[in-house]
């Protein structure tokens, strides 16, 4: 298999943080949520408090600058975990 480079260990960081916080924070209420056809607020703003949110838009803006890269890690936990 070909080695992946595209993502550097600040991106590896990353998605062992982001996968502990879905593994904590949104797999126990999963079910849940699809049975009442949303996601609690709660959820959300955990996830802003923790910079999961806007990651790309500019700090002076709110968000974090960061690069695309962040957000395909994290549609790649989020399909991982189904």
């Amino acid at each position: 298999m070909i080695e992946r480079t595209l993502f550097n260990a600040d991106h590896e960081a990353f998605r062992d943080s982001f996968r502990r916080f879905m593994d904590k924070e949104i797999a126990p209420h999963h079910e849940a949520w699809e049975e009442q056809g949303y996601v609690d607020r709660a959820v959300w703003d955990k996830a802003g408090e923790n910079g999961f949110l806007c990651m790309t838009l500019p700090e002076a803006y709110g968000g974090s600058d960061a690069d695309k890269l962040y957000s395909v890690v994290q549609m790649e936990e989020l399909s991982r975990a189904g």
